[in-house]
């Protein structure tokens, strides 16, 4: 009698393996679970399309194709939504949905995208305006994951809410950091400040001033060690194909450990950040990163300012009492008497003393 090998994914025991893979998005295109045991080795084909859908009303009118999801209730109001969802609409034929994006996935090409399409048609929305958007990057198990995150409107200041907020000069330097970060692939700028000087502030305004060129992502300051993790080069690579008509901004906030002159306690985190910005790396991956810092000029690694890689550096200022007042009474409120003030301290009324430096200049390198 002669032995047989396994030939079916239940025989080959691959439903059971993959019990533990993820149940919805996939990390670099990986199909979750449903899609994969269905379609086996056999052809396999997605279409994505980001935009806004009424998850809602699919899920009502199609409860029967509805095969993995996940709903969040909010506390206190009788409210919910739909997270993620997965819907079966034929033996072969999926679409997988998040707030900001579907995916349809058939066994062929035009399968996958009409899937999309009609997906679309029933259910498409006309998506609220907002301000930007960024992505949120964490890692789980052995890999690494986006959740986007969507800015409010009153993130994006006009010309008028910027120059309350900021020093004279600063529209002028704006303009030009705008410029070069369409012109430049990769590269590192740092924005330096004391706390509460509208460095957050700022990048959230850039976040929306540049949604449509460019995909920002931020990384938690506990997180900042994935920087050199090998990993991470490989997630880097699967957002530059997957985003090949954008430009990718990485968000490193509070990253004075990343920056500071090497020692043995950050080595491999300005090691990452040098070859992420610069060099043969950097010219594959095309990233540009936005680093946020307390720590002084000083301090700053010579090797991440070389002409070249740095973009920018530049100070938030402390706002001077002219400013300071004009801005309150804009809010409606009046300030104690100081020598300066910080954004945050206009905003709650209050002042610290802190010292302040000279702003620094772009580098054309």
């Amino acid at each position: 009698m002669t032995n047989q090998l396994p030939t079916t994914p239940q025989e080959i025991g691959l439903t059971c393996d993959l019990s533990e893979a993820y149940s919805f998005y996939p990390i670099r295109n990986q199909p979750p679970v449903p899609i994969v045991a269905a379609f086996g080795k056999d052809r396999l084909h997605q279409c994505r399309l980001e935009g806004s859908w009424d998850f809602r009303r699919a899920v009502t009118e199609n409860r029967d194709a509805l095969v993995r999801s996940f709903r969040q209730l909010v506390p206190g109001t009788g409210n919910d939504h739909w997270e993620d969802v997965i819907f079966q609409f034929g033996e072969r034929q999926f679409l997988c949905g998040d707030k900001s994006r579907v995916v349809g996935y058939g066994s062929t090409a035009e399968d996958a995208e009409k899937i999309v399409n009609d997906f679309t048609s029933g259910y498409g929305t006309t998506p609220q305006k907002t301000g930007g958007r960024f992505q949120l990057i964490r890692k789980e198990q052995n890999d690494f994951k986006c959740e986007n995150v969507t800015l409010g409107m009153e993130t994006v200041l006009d010309d008028e809410g910027f120059a309350l907020r900021y020093p004279d000069g600063s529209r002028d330097w704006h303009r030009e950091f705008i410029q070069l970060l369409h012109e430049r692939k990769s590269g590192l700028s740092i924005l330096e400040g004391s706390p509460g000087t509208g460095k957050t502030s700022y990048l959230r305004h850039l976040m929306g001033t540049l949604q449509e060129h460019h995909r920002f992502y931020f990384i938690p300051p506990s997180n900042m060690g994935i920087l050199s993790s090998p990993d991470f080069i490989g997630f880097w690579a699967a957002q530059r194909q997957m985003y090949s008509d954008q430009r990718l901004v990485v968000i490193l906030e509070d990253a004075d450990a990343a920056v500071m002159t090497r020692a043995s306690d950050n080595q491999e985190q300005v090691s990452a950040l040098l070859n992420l910005s610069d060099g043969m790396l950097g010219d594959f991956l095309s990233l540009q990163i936005i680093c946020t810092i307390n720590c002084a000029a000083s301090e700053i690694d010579q090797a991440l300012l070389r002409p070249g890689r740095l973009v920018t550096h530049r100070v938030f200022e402390r706002l001077d009492p002219g400013q300071a007042e004009r801005l309150a009474a804009s809010l409606g409120t009046k300030l104690p008497q100081a020598r300066d003030y910080s954004l945050a301290e206009v905003f709650a009324g209050r002042q610290t003393e802190i010292k302040t430096r000279s702003s620094i200049g772009f580098s054309h390198g």
